[in-house]
């Protein structure tokens, strides 16, 4: 639902109100932003596999991405 649905509207314009005075000031928080990637990004790929093999590893739960680009590093080591 829209705010103004829920909230009374004196304590709306309140609220706009300091918010607006605090945005003047300069007191308002900056907005957050991500920091840089700690580990080096890597790169962005389409793949096609089997959907058998897709099935077993997202049956393994959150991380399963990683848990195929390890399988993959690994034998590419042996290359």
């Amino acid at each position: 639902k829209p705010i103004e649905d829920v909230m009374p509207q004196n304590l709306l314009n309140a609220l706009l109100t300091h918010q607006a005075n605090m945005e003047n000031q300069g007191l308002m928080p900056r907005k957050l932003t991500r920091g840089k990637q700690k580990q080096p990004t890597k790169q962005i790929v389409t793949i096609r596999l089997s959907a058998d093999v897709v099935e077993k590893f997202r049956a393994t739960g959150k991380g399963w991405q990683t848990r195929i680009n390890e399988v993959l590093r690994q034998y590419s080591s042996q290359l």
